[in-house]
């Protein structure tokens, strides 16, 4: 199978997240079934092979420090805290009555694959580009367990989410659901934002949630993103296209008919998640929104 379409940032997040669950000071934060399944994963192609080496590489750690010190200061630990949030948001929802899930733009991300075999009365859908989603299904083939689990292959550069989830026998617009969209929305212009927020609001009869991440400008004094990261993502073509300052997200919402729930930044996230003494810089910029869609 080509790797060659296959997200630059999918293979970069989950690196970093085995990093932080075999070697960081905050291992506990990544669980051993999410780095058995990262391994795996990593294990399909080459480049994952490669990035296998590097994360168990003495030497590649000290390279990998300088690099977040010049890209974004302590990203590898961040991507841990925003995943240890969404789930917990995630986890709530299923506490709350939510009786479905949908991951957008899911990437390597195992949150709802490690979920579906614990919740058997919940409908997990996870959406992504065919090519990450096809390496991704490889990966994972011979454990998945359960009808509950459904992976959706779509190319939003031609297809249309409504279109999509309304054609796909997984999806039930009667169940209360939460859309997830994890590192996904910066990647988009604010057009497409408005009408994913339009389109969650057509697919669903019932409760709607939305937990999303979201980025401070690059200029904002909240944001400490390096410029080298910006130039990095243009180079790989994955430029960020959406960013909005967290002072104005309530007003936002307000115009795609959401309202906030919560929104979590990386002190928020240190508080409730961190249980060692932190002795770095953290990414700070990106944050974690809850929202409820209105109807």
């Amino acid at each position: 199978m080509s790797e060659k379409s296959v997200s630059s940032t999918a293979f970069t997040v989950l690196q970093g997240l085995l990093y932080v669950g075999l070697y960081s000071d905050h291992k506990y934060l990544v669980s051993k079934e999410t780095q058995l399944n990262a391994e795996k994963i990593l294990s399909m192609s080459q480049e994952g092979t490669k990035r296998l080496a590097q994360c168990n590489s003495a030497v590649y750690h000290k390279v990998a420090d300088v690099q977040e010190w010049a890209l974004l200061p302590g990203i590898r630990l961040h991507y841990a805290l925003r995943k240890s949030k969404i789930e917990q948001i995630t986890e709530q929802a299923i506490a709350d009555g939510y009786t479905q899930i949908v991951n957008l733009g899911a990437g390597f991300d195992c949150l709802l694959w490690q979920l579906h075999s614990k919740y058997k009365q919940i409908n997990f859908i996870e959406i992504d580009h065919p090519t990450t989603s096809q390496y991704k299904q490889a990966a994972l083939a011979n454990t998945l367990d359960s009808e509950n689990f459904h992976f959706l292959e779509v190319d939003f550069s031609h297809q249309n989410l409504q279109t999509e989830l309304n054609q796909c026998s997984g999806f039930n617009s009667d169940l209360n659901t939460l859309f997830i969209a994890e590192g996904v929305l910066m990647y988009l212009s604010e057009n497409d934002i408005r009408l994913l927020f339009k389109s969650m609001e057509e697919l669903t009869q019932q409760e709607c949630m939305f937990c999303f991440t979201s980025l401070e400008p690059p200029q904002s004094d909240k944001n400490n993103m390096r410029r080298l990261l910006q130039l990095y993502l243009k180079a790989v073509g994955e430029p960020l296209t959406f960013t909005l300052a967290s002072q104005n997200m309530n007003n936002f919402l307000t115009t795609v008919n959401a309202e906030l729930i919560s929104m979590s930044d990386t002190n928020k996230m240190v508080d409730e998640f961190i249980k060692q003494p932190l002795n770095q810089l953290l990414h700070h910029g990106e944050y974690v929104v809850l929202s409820k869609i209105k109807h």
